[in-house]
């Protein structure tokens, strides 16, 4: 207990309890500031995905510029809830696992995001997150939803020309 009494005062005498003040007087000027979204991005699906959705060699997918491709079909806007490490995150509100879902498609998914994406809803992952995915191979069922709302991404682009 006596270790602990000087390092608080330290702190205390170093204006980062100061009320009305955002960061300490050493910070740095104009440091990125991460939001709610981003951080429990990073703290529960950051270690696997990556920081900037990049996976690397592994069998979990990278996200960056990939993930867009699911949301062409129900089928697979529903299925990026229902895998097992969504539908079971330790993000147990609805609402905040909606918005870090928002923050992945509208800032990894990059140019695999379809036009028109709409965003998550906490209704939508209540629902889905309460039908998990429990298939014997996975990563068959993965490939194939994928390659469905793939072609019908397709589909929608070349009417559209």
């Amino acid at each position: 207990m006596l270790r602990v009494v000087p390092v608080l005062m330290l702190i205390a005498g170093s204006g980062f309890f100061l009320s009305g003040v955002s960061h300490a007087k050493d910070s740095v000027e104009h440091a990125t500031v991460l939001d709610h979204t981003s951080v429990t991005y990073l703290s529960h699906c950051g270690g696997c995905h990556g920081i900037e959705g990049v996976s690397g060699n592994s069998f979990v997918p990278t996200l960056r510029n990939a993930v867009g491709g699911f949301a062409c079909t129900d089928e697979g806007r529903a299925y990026l809830i229902r895998v097992p490490g969504v539908s079971m995150s330790l993000i147990r509100d609805d609402q905040t696992l909606a918005d870090v879902m928002n923050f992945v498609m509208f800032r990894l998914a990059g140019t695999s995001l379809p036009k028109g994406f709409r965003p998550y809803t906490a209704a939508e992952i209540h629902q889905w997150r309460g039908e998990p995915l429990s298939v014997p191979d996975f990563m068959a069922q993965r490939g194939q939803t994928l390659e469905r709302s793939l072609a019908a991404c397709a589909q929608k682009t070349a009417k559209k020309l």
